[in-house]
């Protein structure tokens, strides 16, 4: 499936590239790239890990895009996958089901939650992915706070779920702060982010249309658009008037940025 749809965005992205918008300037505009999972797909780093961070970071991307679990323990840790197998081929190590302690020994490569937060809060925009829902983990809010106490909500980070509801269980993040990702899902994901007040909507560029766009901006709301993956495909984006551009090239795009033209 995941392939399937990596397929299908990539087709998006050539047709983007011809669409109205493509040729836009990007001189004097400050475009908020953000690098989904890190800036993986170049330099052999492993997503979601210190090194495709640090890579966001020398290359001056404004913001990376990350995935928290909680591990037996309670401890969050920054893994998109519910197990270990697809990255690190450890598919019988299930995060939910281990130690921190025992994670980091099998898996030194998965970081803690807060090794991110002292190596780039207040440095790089976090968008936090939350992976679990509190209802199922009631601790999952409070495990992950405690780390975040010291960074300021919409400045420096926002917290993202495909569940709404599963952002609902962070009672002391406002919720200018929380975003709702859509999938194939994008007109009832907005019809849940107006009910529940959100502040904002991220998914595919291709489902966000432009009257999607407007009808979010016109309710106050701010929007993320993705997975951009050429030039013509981000300038177009830029002229949507997207807030927060994703791909997973940061390392391809940001120069295009240095350049503002």
């Amino acid at each position: 499936m995941a392939q399937f749809a990596g397929i299908l965005n990539s087709l998006a992205n050539r047709a983007w590239a011809l669409a109205p918008g493509a040729h836009t300037s990007l001189q004097g505009r400050a475009v908020k790239l953000v690098a989904h999972r890190g800036a993986h797909s170049a330099g052999g780093a492993v997503e979601n890990t210190l090194a495709a961070f640090e890579l966001c970071q020398e290359l001056g991307v404004w913001g990376i895009e990350l995935d928290i679990r909680l591990t037996s323990d309670g401890e969050p840790v920054i893994h998109h996958d519910p197990h270990c197998g697809r990255l690190f081929g450890a598919a019988d190590r299930v995060i939910a089901e281990h130690s921190f302690a025992s994670l980091r020994t099998a898996i030194p490569e998965i970081p803690h939650l807060d090794e991110v937060l002292n190596r780039f809060g207040g440095q790089l925009h976090l968008m936090l992915e939350i992976k679990e829902s509190w209802r199922q983990r009631p601790e999952f809010p409070a495990c992950v706070m405690r780390y975040l106490a010291e960074l300021e909500p919409e400045r420096d980070y926002h917290l993202l779920s495909l569940v709404p509801d599963d952002l609902e269980g962070f009672r002391d993040v406002p919720r200018p702060a929380f975003v709702d990702v859509a999938w194939m899902n994008a007109g009832a994901i907005i019809r849940r982010n107006l009910e529940l007040g959100h502040g904002a909507v991220a998914g595919s560029f291709a489902l966000l249309n432009t009257s999607r766009i407007r009808q979010l901006q016109e309710a106050g709301k701010r929007v993320g658009t993705g997975f951009v993956e050429t030039g013509g495909a981000l300038r177009r984006e830029v002229y949507r008037g997207a807030d927060w551009i994703f791909t997973d090239y940061a390392a391809r795009l940001q120069p295009l940025l240095a350049v503002q033209g």
